[in-house]
């Protein structure tokens, strides 16, 4: 018998962030009417209670491990030691990096476009007793045009892409609402979930900034 199925660790992410939501902002309940719930695309990872995260190589690997962790507490008990857990998950980032263009238009000729695209890409694995269970190569992608002269930071618009390419990883390893009322908004309460830590991970870059760290 699974120690702890996909099922009721989607209930348990769902409780968990309508009580987050309520403490910091109290809006309403995501709307999920008309949606259904799907299960994890990789049930062999879902079934997992325990699992730790090893070192992520490459550029930004630190942020991306920490978001990963952050993904992943509310749906198994993240150890420290690899030994002490189920699956232990490692990587490394291939891509990190914000692209400029000016080739964009703008709706008045006068104005300059700049148009931004932030890309990330890693490689993913998950092992259990010395096997690979699980990999992926997560992508996310974030562009900003502006015609004002005013932009998002490189460091802003990739936080958003990691927040894409984890946002695959969650729906590889936990149940996730597809479609409904939200616009087809893959997530429901799950996504607020995403949604909210991209803020205040947003938040604390930008404090790490201002300290100069």
């Amino acid at each position: 018998m699974y120690k702890k199925s996909s099922f009721l660790r989607s209930l348990t992410v769902i409780a968990s962030v309508t009580t987050l939501v309520g403490c910091i902002t109290n809006p309403t309940t995501p709307d999920t009417k008309g949606a259904t719930l799907t299960d994890a695309r990789e049930k062999q990872v879902a079934v997992l209670e325990s699992v730790a995260i090893s070192s992520f190589n490459g550029k930004d690997g630190k942020r991306f491990r920490s978001e990963l962790q952050a993904m992943l507490n509310p749906l198994f008990s993240v150890v420290t030691s690899p030994e002490k857990a189920e699956g232990v998950f490692s990587g490394t980032v291939h891509q990190s990096s914000v692209e400029r263009s000016s080739s964009c238009k703008c709706f008045l000729s006068s104005a300059r476009c700049v148009e931004k695209t932030a890309t990330f890409e890693a490689l993913i694995e998950l092992t259990k007793a010395g096997e690979v269970i699980y990999t992926q190569t997560p992508v996310g992608v974030e562009r900003e045009k502006s015609c004002t002269g005013q932009s998002s930071s490189d460091s802003e618009l990739l936080r958003k892409a990691r927040a894409k390419a984890v946002d695959e990883i969650r729906k590889d390893v936990a149940a996730y609402y597809d479609g409904g009322d939200n616009g087809g908004n893959n997530g429901g309460a799950l996504d607020t979930a995403t949604d909210l830590w991209d803020r205040a991970q947003g938040a604390r870059e930008g404090l790490g900034d201002l300290l100069g760290r």
